[in-house]
């Protein structure tokens, strides 16, 4: 009943969604220790290389979806000649993360490249996501959803809004809410759709504007993904070379 909650989490109020039971794939057994970055300061949080196999990911990888039909919304093949990682929005919500082990102040710079179908309006359903463990006081509220995914008390969406003026806009929930996620809006515009457009933003930043009590000191990113809520007719997002830097 974690996945459609965390998506949720990761949505508008306005556009919420039932719980519903979660299946998830590369989580079971025993768990793998995240990865970290390297001593240059820097983790390739996803190519995709040649050899990534959905069907078979990376033990680091968790895949999740409210049911196995949702499952086929993923998929992981070049377009327009770059490797990437395609996800499609379905009536199920659908998530894939990679579980990481990263000081946030030592490497706060995120980066990619996404290609975006036209969606209509409100946000986009395919995001990036970004959770993060550690930096809370004793007083505070952690989220901590399950669903498969890693331990977190924080997390954050990144978007593609309906218009471009929404571009550079932090959104915060309302300070009582602890079931809702920032949403910063990277991009939009339906001109800008079906192109490759690289990004990068500074994760530390948006963490001190929203979480401004924090000790970001000790604040550590636990995982890095895409997810996709719910919508229909399908639309498509591709995401390729996340990057994580100092």
């Amino acid at each position: 009943m974690r996945l459609a909650r965390f998506v949720t989490l990761l949505l508008p109020r306005a556009l919420g969604l039932a719980w519903v039971a979660a299946f998830a794939i590369g989580c079971a057994g025993p768990e793998m220790s995240p990865s970290r970055p390297g001593p240059e300061g820097q983790m390739n949080v996803l190519g995709p290389e040649p050899s990534f196999n959905l069907d078979a990911p990376p033990k680091d990888w968790i895949i999740s979806t409210d049911n196995r039909d949702g499952r086929a919304a993923l998929s992981s093949k070049p377009f327009q000649g770059v490797p990437a990682l395609e996800l499609k929005s379905s009536e199920t919500a659908t998530i894939a993360v990679r579980r990481v082990d990263a000081m946030l102040l030592a490497t706060p710079y995120l980066s990619w490249s996404w290609n975006l179908s036209d969606h209509g309006p409100g946000i986009h359903p395919v995001r990036i996501v970004v959770g993060f463990s550690g930096g809370i006081n004793d007083d505070q509220d952690a989220i901590q959803l399950g669903g498969g995914l890693p331990p977190h008390d924080r997390a954050i969406a990144l978007v593609w809004g309906d218009t471009l003026l929404k571009r550079g806009t932090l959104s915060l929930p309302p300070p009582e809410s602890v079931a809702e996620a920032p949403l910063y809006t990277v991009r939009g515009g339906r001109e800008n759709t079906r192109k490759w457009w690289p990004e990068a933003v500074d994760l530390s930043q948006f963490y001190a504007q929203a979480w401004p009590n924090d000790d970001r000191r000790k604040v550590r990113i636990s995982f890095i993904g895409i997810a996709a809520a719910p919508k229909t007719p399908t639309v498509h997002g591709r995401v390729s070379g996340i990057l994580l830097s100092h």
